[in-house]
């Protein structure tokens, strides 16, 4: 994982995960998400879920930004960090995807995604 220099370390971690999601590398990104995540999601599903706002055939995936975060949310668990909104821009229009990251035994991961735009 990559940091950039103004990025907490959640938000590294939400931007790294889209960027894994845009290769199609399904199976590493599934393997940033929490055993919640896991329990609820196979990989298939989440590959589905992320295919059916970006497709296959949407060409080049770019750029991938960090959107809106916050703290305080409703619905925030003890062990969440950051709620993360990920903008994935392509070359007709933009979609995003909203994370929220938790920590799970001393480690970050993906808790819940919302796919596409609000």
């Amino acid at each position: 994982m990559q940091f950039g220099q103004n990025e907490t370390p959640p938000e590294a971690l939400a931007l790294d995960f889209a960027r894994v999601l845009a290769r199609r590398d399904y199976r590493a990104a599934y393997n940033m998400t929490s055993a919640e995540f896991k329990s609820k999601f196979s990989c298939e599903e989440m590959q589905n879920d992320f295919e059916s706002i970006i497709p296959t055939d949407w060409g080049a995936v770019d750029p991938i930004e960090i959107g809106t975060t916050m703290d305080d949310w409703p619905g925030k668990r003890v062990n969440d960090i950051e709620w993360i909104y990920v903008g994935i821009g392509g070359d007709m229009y933009s979609e995003a995807i909203v994370v929220v990251i938790t920590e799970e035994d001393g480690v970050l991961s993906v808790r819940d995604v919302e796919w596409g735009r609000p």
